[in-house]
């Protein structure tokens, strides 16, 4: 079984740490902690297998809601490299969301 390993491109690291900073302005320390926890979890279970999370064939890309309030798109790179491209907030307009 192949572990794929994970690139950021600078859209997720930027979206990723908004999300955050968000919180830590927003919510408590728990909150936090929380969503980073969550996050590695599902990053995990991203390169155990990929496929796991719904595809657009459209788009190319994968969906996966890490809260119910923040869902991170990756798009599979190579056999091996999982790219994500974005944290994306649901209660904004799906118009505004470009790969």
């Amino acid at each position: 079984m192949t572990t794929y390993s994970v690139i950021w491109s600078p859209t997720a690291r930027l979206t990723y740490y908004k999300v955050l900073e968000y919180l830590l302005e927003n919510w408590t320390f728990k909150e936090l902690e929380a969503f980073i926890d969550r996050t590695e979890e599902v990053i995990s279970h991203i390169c155990g297998n990929p496929l796991l999370y719904p595809y657009s064939i459209e788009s190319d890309v994968h969906k996966c809601v890490v809260v119910k309030q923040v869902s991170l798109f990756y798009r599979i790179k190579t056999t091996d490299t999982i790219e994500l491209l974005v944290f994306w907030d649901n209660r904004q307009g799906p118009a505004k969301l470009r790969f």
